[in-house]
């Protein structure tokens, strides 16, 4: 899979398609519209015109080493959960609560220094966030980051529902002209021949959290019965993280997360509370 040509609700989408077709279905019982390839709705301005910065694809800011990481799945059972959103602010989303705790567990296992800057990307899918939005079946990368950066000594020392508030604040903040502006950014830096958001690995301070939730990933029944277990084949370095919703919804969440085999045994213990 390759994002430009499509992100994880277009692979998802091709999934449910494929799945569909091999049970001897109708590709229309799933998907009544074909996928929509229109790339113009999501072209550059002219001439563009950035307005916000944007400094989550700057080439500085994924200027790690690849390190040796392994990845593990952490269940998230709804007691736990409970528990982590009782910490934080009425009403608090799954994601910014869960990625607030997993952000300090992080922290407490790499034994960052107070005083560093620990940075959070936060990917957002922008299907409904256009004026007007992208159609409910445009295929392709959809996706735009932002970025938190939150002083370790603050992740660590003030209230979880801190954390959260921040994660949402960024969350909330990319609507249509946010996405026009990132639009417009990464078209004025590829023109200067600019290596924006071409990076791979994260330094050890920083911490990449996706979220699959609400994304029907349990639905690929490809004639035997529907998947026990869904992940990404590949992780993209350590400090990534994806929330997926488990198989039975009244299991709860699932953190699949990447981080260097010495951090392990500190980081369970820190994320789980014991």
């Amino acid at each position: 899979m390759h994002h430009v040509t499509m992100d994880g609700a277009g692979a998802i989408q091709f999934i449910r398609t494929w799945t569909t077709l091999a049970r001897g279905l109708d590709a229309a019982s799933v998907h009544p519209s074909p996928p929509v390839h229109d790339r113009t709705v999501l072209r550059a301005r002219s001439p563009p015109h950035a307005t916000f910065e944007h400094p989550v694809y700057s080439p500085s800011n994924l200027n790690g080493l690849p390190r040796p990481f392994v990845t593990r799945v952490y269940a998230v059972s709804p007691k736990l959960l409970a528990g982590i959103k009782s910490s934080c602010a009425p009403g608090v989303s799954t994601y910014c609560a869960l990625t607030a705790h997993l952000w300090r567990a992080m922290c407490v296992a790499r034994g960052l220094a107070p005083d560093a800057e620990s940075r959070l990307r936060v990917p957002a899918n922008i299907r409904q966030r256009l004026r007007p939005q992208l159609p409910a079946n445009y295929f392709g990368n959809a996706i735009v980051r932002d970025l938190v950066t939150v002083r370790v000594g603050d992740v660590l020392s003030q209230p979880l529902g801190f954390v959260a508030e921040r994660i949402k604040r960024a969350v909330a903040r990319v609507d249509d002209a946010f996405v026009r502006s990132v639009i417009d950014y990464l078209e004025v830096e590829s023109e200067k021949g600019s290596q924006a958001a071409r990076g791979q690995f994260m330094p050890e301070t920083d911490l990449w959290v996706v979220s699959w939730l609400g994304m029907p990933i349990h639905d690929a029944d490809f004639g035997w019965g529907c998947p026990k277990f869904v992940a990404p084949a590949q992780m993209f370095g350590s400090g990534t993280a994806y929330v997926t919703q488990a198989p039975d919804k009244d299991d709860g969440v699932s953190v699949l997360f990447a981080l260097e085999p010495e951090y392990l045994q500190c980081f369970e213990k820190a994320f789980y509370g014991e």
